[in-house]
């Protein structure tokens, strides 16, 4: 038992996590990259699930820039009242919109994620239409955190024994 349990404590302490922290992503326009996060949705993993994309964008009202993907995505639709600067939206099925101004809106959208820092995105989407590239970041992972819960601790040993003994990841 003892050499079972320091074998699980080793494979903890050198072994990348079972789980990334957050889905982070590219948004390159031109140029110019923005770091955005992806929720972790059913809706934000399938758009994940997708990267690399490379989309011509369309311009709409002086605020977004939308394209049509050629299959749907799951929705969990509501309306956000105000969007924000950078949302990373899903409008029905599967219009993805990018938008560049502040605003409020009565219509119904599926949160995908957000630019972390949007400061410079509307000068760079500019007016008219623009090819936007949304590209994977490797993950971030912490050497024996399994949980993910930011901490090394007993609790990624329960996890880690959780998951050799169920295949159920933490």
């Amino acid at each position: 038992m003892k050499r079972i349990l320091l074998s699980v404590l080793m494979v903890l302490l050198t072994m990348t996590p079972l789980m990334a922290k957050d889905m982070k992503i590219n948004v390159i326009i031109g140029g110019a990259s923005f770091t955005a996060t992806v929720d972790d949705t059913e809706t934000g993993r399938a758009f994940y699930s997708l990267l690399p994309l490379a989309l011509n964008m369309n311009e709409l009202n002086g605020n977004e820039k939308y394209y049509y993907l050629d299959s749907s995505l799951p929705t969990s639709s509501y309306r956000p009242g105000t969007i924000h600067t950078g949302d990373i939206m899903l409008y029905g099925s599967s219009c993805v919109v990018l938008f560049y101004e502040t605003f409020s809106s009565g219509y119904s959208y599926t949160r995908i994620g957000a630019v972390d820092n949007p400061e410079g995105l509307s000068q760079v989407l500019g007016n008219g239409n623009v090819t936007v590239k949304f590209e994977a970041q490797p993950p971030t992972l912490d050497r024996g955190d399994v949980n993910g819960d930011g901490e090394v601790n007993i609790s990624d040993v329960n996890s880690l024994i959780d998951f050799l003994l169920t295949g159920v990841r933490p």
